[in-house]
């Protein structure tokens, strides 16, 4: 009974131990709970989230190029910063998140950043539409280092307002847009000055005479075939200027690009002339025999230059003739075959000239062309007269074979119009003039009567 009682006044002294010690810890821990949430307030109270509105035309360079410009201002000032977009059509927000003293340290770099950006503009000018391609370059080459050199964003506009030149954007600074100016307006004099080089040296050639068909024969072919009527892949239908140099009638003719390459050829038959012109050169370049399909030099019935030529047939007779093709132009003439020659090899560095064409979106006004038809097409077009027609290519057709190494070339079909006659088109006015009829279930392009200097690369031209 004795230990009973001993036992229960430890368990009772105890229990008062630790009932006391256990008020006296609530008393200590309250006070050091309100000594954490003290600190822990005071920590909280130290960060905060700033918003500043952000051009958005400064957004992009403010964050740099993978984040770059962005993420040096986070790592210099110890904040996160991100956007957001808002209901401004100006500005996106930007929050700032941080310390007190670090998010108004990345405030100021970011409204200093702002507050030194240049000021962009925004300024359009006009370009010649004989200098928009020197200007763009091959595949876009020219106006890549234009742009580059000012730092301006340069774009050429489709804008049809304008009908001779052609409107380019230019973004940028003031000191990057005038540039650009200065830049383009150097490439367009530079242009400007060849395109009259070259029109000085057209306006040298003389009338090539195309020989006519022998008494009693027939100028008349029968009209190829269309296949389909649509743009020739890869053409664009951009209007492009041309001579006529050769025809047979409005369903075969033949026609020069007018640019570089006429001025080339013209050189090319200059240096042909004078170098067959010598006896002592012609000796070194005798043909043994002639055939079919030969490419020579040989002159032309009514100039007596020296000029590119294709054997379409030999002609046995008396004297052995050939009938010869001239590439660079598209007529034909028979010649003695001792007056033919062989071609010296680098006379055919040039590729050959003459592209053959026909007449889109019209047919005879009857089984085949009139001879009424045929004279005023002549007429209308100055064959080798060397005046300028607006082209645009229209489709194309598959002839048969008709001359050697000529198979399987698609002709190209063009529709027409007069430069200095006040944009006529040729295909209509034969059909106001009952020589011609328009075809039938053919997809016709727009006979847009737009005129351009512009050089297109047709690929037989080049």
């Amino acid at each position: 009974m004795s230990v009973i009682k001993q036992s229960l006044t430890v368990i009772l002294g105890l229990t008062a131990l630790g009932v006391s010690s256990y008020v006296l810890y609530l008393l200590f821990r309250k006070d050091d709970d309100e000594d954490d949430y003290t600190d822990t307030y005071a920590k909280i109270s130290k960060f905060k989230t700033h918003q500043i509105n952000v051009p958005k035309n400064v957004v992009r360079s403010l964050i740099g190029r993978n984040g770059k410009t962005i993420k040096q201002i986070q790592e210099q000032t110890g904040t996160n910063i991100y956007f957001r977009d808002t209901d401004s059509s100006d500005y996106k927000l930007c929050l700032i998140k941080g310390s007190v003293e670090a998010c108004n340290l990345a405030e100021n770099l970011i409204q200093e950043f702002v507050t030194n950006q240049p000021i962009l503009e925004n300024e359009d000018i006009w370009i010649p539409l004989s200098s928009i391609g020197r200007v763009i370059g091959r595949n876009g080459d020219q106006i890549s280092e234009l742009r580059t050199l000012s730092g301006a964003k340069i774009t050429v506009l489709d804008d049809d307002r304008g009908r001779n030149s052609k409107r380019i954007s230019i973004k940028g600074t003031r000191e990057q847009i005038n540039l650009a100016k200065s830049l383009i307006e150097d490439v367009v004099d530079k242009a400007m000055k060849r395109q009259e080089f070259l029109e000085a040296s057209l306006a040298k050639r003389e009338p090539r005479v195309p020989p006519k068909s022998p008494e009693g024969a027939s100028r008349i072919v029968e009209s190829p075939k269309v296949e389909k009527m649509s743009p020739i892949p890869g053409q664009p239908e951009t209007p492009f200027e041309i001579y006529v140099s050769a025809m047979v009638d409005p369903s075969r003719f033949w026609v020069q690009i007018v640019g570089p390459k006429a001025t080339e050829l013209d050189c090319l038959v200059e240096e042909m002339t004078e170098y067959y012109g010598k006896p002592e050169n012609r000796a070194l370049h005798v043909l043994g025999e002639v055939k079919q399909g030969d490419l020579v030099a040989a002159t032309f019935l009514y100039d007596k230059k020296w000029y590119r030529a294709e054997v379409l047939k030999i002609i046995e007779c008396e004297s052995k003739q050939a009938e010869l093709y001239y590439v660079d132009y598209g007529d034909t003439d028979t010649v003695l075959c001792t007056d033919l020659y062989e071609l010296r090899t680098d006379f055919l560095r040039l590729h050959f000239q003459a592209i053959e064409c026909f007449l889109a979106r019209v047919e005879p006004n009857g089984e085949s062309w009139s001879e009424e038809a045929v004279d005023r097409f002549e007429e209308w077009t100055h064959v080798a007269q060397w005046k300028k027609l607006s082209a645009k290519m229209n489709g194309y057709s598959v002839r048969e074979k008709t001359r050697a190494k000529r198979e399987g070339s698609p002709v190209p079909g063009v529709d027409l119009y007069g430069i200095e006659e006040h944009d006529i088109d040729i295909a209509e006015e034969l059909v106001k003039s009952g020589l011609a009829v328009f075809k039938k279930d053919t997809n016709l392009l727009s006979s847009s009567r737009t005129t351009s200097n512009s050089n297109i690369s047709v690929a037989s031209s080049s």
